[in-house]
């Protein structure tokens, strides 16, 4: 069967392979690099690996050092995502039984202007709240909100995204036959986007645990983040102990992909149409 792209692009179809691959290569090699250079035997990273041990792996897993930073990050992250999940999920609900397009449009710009925001300057605004309230500089309070409020327009998006393909008739069925708007709203409109709503939650997540430049700026002293830990580590000493760190958190980061893929397909195959077989 003859592929159809290949009558779209036409003969530009080889450069795209190409550049495809190169793409793909570009992605993949630096992983296998830092996967191989985290199972070395040896004391330095060197590619290719002397020897094959999971030392490094037992050495982050036994060490204060990292699993105190990355129990931290587990910890703000997780109260990011649910603070994300919340805002992002009552914001897509709220603007889309805005009647006026105009001021519709409008608040969904506010709610993805955060996206457009450079991390430094927000971080900075951020830091200056912590020096003008001084019992927020002890704590985390900050560095909470400020990844929350980072998180939140990925939900917003997918929960918007959700809202639209929802049939409006069937809010307007509810409404004649009685429902209040809360009821509406728990009892038809939730739990059709709540597929949307995890798969958003997983995207915050995954964004807030990575997050570096806040935490540079609004961490309070003497507590590292995970990704602040590893890059303390890249600077002071470029040892297997990061490699090791840093494939565990790719794979876990993979894992979460994989979540999104299987809760997706998962989505797909519900929206399916049944197919009525004719008997003759």
């Amino acid at each position: 069967m003859k592929n159809p792209l290949a009558g779209v692009i036409g003969g530009f179809r080889y450069p795209v392979v190409v550049l495809s691959v190169a793409i793909g290569l570009l992605l993949f090699v630096p992983f296998a690099v830092l996967v191989a250079t985290s199972v070395t035997s040896g004391q330095l990273i060197l590619f290719p690996p002397q020897g094959f041990s999971l030392k490094w792996y037992v050495s982050v897993l036994g060490d204060r050092a990292w699993t105190d930073p990355f129990w931290l990050s587990m910890g703000v992250s997780l109260a990011a995502t649910a603070i994300a999940v919340l805002l992002g999920t009552s914001g897509a609900l709220a603007v889309h039984r805005i009647v006026r397009p105009g001021v519709g449009r409008l608040v969904r710009t506010l709610f993805i202007l955060p996206i457009a925001l450079p991390p430094v300057a927000y971080a900075v605004g951020l830091h200056r709240i912590n020096i003008l309230f001084e019992g927020l500089n002890k704590s985390l309070v900050v560095l909470v909100l400020g990844e929350a409020i980072i998180a939140m327009p990925y939900v917003f998006v997918l929960v918007s995204s959700a809202m639209n393909r929802v049939d409006p008739a069937l809010r307007l069925a509810a409404s004649t036959m009685g429902a209040s708007w809360p009821m509406i709203l728990r009892r038809v409109e939730l739990p059709i986007v709540l597929p949307t709503v995890i798969t958003g939650a997983i995207f915050a997540f995954s964004v807030v645990f990575d997050e570096v430049v806040l935490s540079v700026f609004l961490t309070p002293p003497g507590t590292q983040t995970f990704p602040l830990a590893m890059l303390s580590a890249a600077r002071e000493a470029f040892s297997p102990n990061l490699t090791a760190a840093s494939t565990m958190v790719s794979l876990a980061a993979l894992a979460l992909l994989g979540i999104v893929t299987v809760v997706g397909n998962r989505r797909a195959r519900g929206r399916r149409p049944v197919r009525k077989v004719s008997s003759t």
